[in-house]
């Protein structure tokens, strides 16, 4: 009983804070391309040929702002790595 109240607080003093502070992180802010994507609704009588291309364009615009904004995270995790 004594050596596995010892053994587990020889374990757990590893978790407590021994005054060494977190290392700061200063994220950029998110970039303006970041942003929802909207398109308006169909109207009344309006062609589905036009609504059709309105959401293909949307979806375009979404689908590009995705990959814009993982190639941004690339970068921000990159350069998180590095500052060590």
């Amino acid at each position: 009983m004594l050596i596995s109240a010892f053994s587990a607080s020889l374990m757990l003093g590893g978790c407590a804070s021994r005054g060494i502070e977190p290392l700061a992180r200063n994220l950029p802010a998110t970039p303006a391309f970041a942003k929802t994507v909207s398109v308006p609704d169909p109207k009344a009588g309006e062609s589905a040929i036009a609504v059709a291309a309105r959401e293909r364009a949307g979806r375009k615009r979404a689908n590009t702002t995705i990959l814009n904004f993982r190639k941004w995270y690339g970068g921000v995790r990159e350069a998180y790595g590095n500052q060590r």
